[in-house]
């Protein structure tokens, strides 16, 4: 891994090249390296790794849009630590305070960073779809924390749940100073809580975990749908956003959603076409990995197998349905 320097680093790039530079891991107390990707919008790229001491956790693609009320934050990050090193890093491109967050779903990595936005700004909003509020009020947040304390040898311990506390059900669209953001939700997906944000001004779609870019979602593919992520996917292409702004990896064009949409049809296809010829889960693994072979550089390819599985049991639930 690449070690970093002990002087904090804001890189500020218009081009989609310049967001095309590797994310690297951090130590514990530096900024984020935070890239323009449009007059109002900044992402920082996390690394791909899951959670270990080294990277402190820190794993998703935090971002901000900079509006005339205030800053808008989008996925905070995995921790206190990461929330507050966000914050560090906004302020060197705003003095504007903490005006709303969303959490594009509940998965830990991309929202208990939202300890150190209440702690600083605690009359922040903080929008996510309802059924994450009830995620968190059933206890996901304590089962996160315990499981980023583990994997990092302690180094978010210290982060406390503070959850979402405006549910929405996707097509809001919501003003903040000049812009509007306008709220997708397509059903169970990614997850069954996931949301999209778009801004339309900004020509920019934050999609959550429903488009990574070059990565297998291996880590909890049991809550998601594969049905359901195709559909959303070709709702994200529907927005004909100049920016996609994915949940991990590097943002880009269109052709990160485009990606994202190809990989997912072709392993349903291949599944389908398996589970037709009799083979059990276990049993296509291998020419399922065979077949999508092209996208063995992704991260976590070798983990594709647990993805198999789950998907197997979605394309054999959808033939008796």
């Amino acid at each position: 891994m690449t070690c970093w320097n002990r002087q904090a680093l804001l890189s500020m790039v218009l081009c989609s090249s310049a967001l095309a530079h590797s994310p690297q891991p951090l130590p514990g107390d530096e900024d984020l390296v935070v890239r323009r990707v449009s007059e109002h919008v900044y992402i920082a790229h996390g690394p791909q790794e899951f959670p270990n001491p080294q990277t402190a956790g820190f794993m998703n693609n935090p971002g901000f849009v900079v509006t005339r009320d205030g800053v808008v934050v989008v996925d905070p990050g995995s921790s206190v630590q990461i929330g507050r090193r966000l914050l560090h890093s906004i302020r060197s491109v705003s003095d504007k305070p903490i005006v709303a967050v969303f959490n594009t779903h509940v998965h830990g990595d991309h929202w208990l960073g939202n300890h150190a936005i209440r702690e600083s700004y605690p009359h922040a909003r903080i929008y996510a779809h309802q059924r994450m509020l009830e995620h968190v009020d059933a206890g996901a947040g304590e089962e996160w924390i315990a499981l980023f304390s583990r994997l990092t040898q302690g180094a978010t311990d210290g982060t406390k749940v503070n959850g979402p506390n405006i549910g929405l059900k996707g097509g809001e669209v919501i003003p903040i100073g000049e812009l509007s953001f306008h709220i997708y939700h397509t059903g169970k997906a990614h997850s069954d809580n996931d949301i999209m944000i778009e801004l339309p001004a900004e020509s920019a779609l934050f999609t959550g975990d429903i488009v990574t870019n070059r990565r297998i979602q291996s880590a909890r593919p049991e809550d998601s749908d594969i049905y359901g992520q195709i559909r959303a996917v070709k709702v994200a292409l529907g927005t004909n956003s100049r920016w996609y702004l994915p949940g991990h990896g590097h943002s880009g064009g269109r052709e990160i959603a485009e990606e994202q949409l190809l990989f997912l049809q072709q392993l349903l296809g291949a599944v389908q076409r398996y589970y037709e010829q009799g083979m059990s889960d276990y049993e296509m693994v291998k020419p399922v990995k065979k077949d999508l072979s092209a996208y063995s550089d992704w991260y976590n390819f070798d983990e594709l197998g647990r993805v198999i599985g789950h998907v197997y049991l979605k394309v054999e639930e959808n033939a008796f349905q």
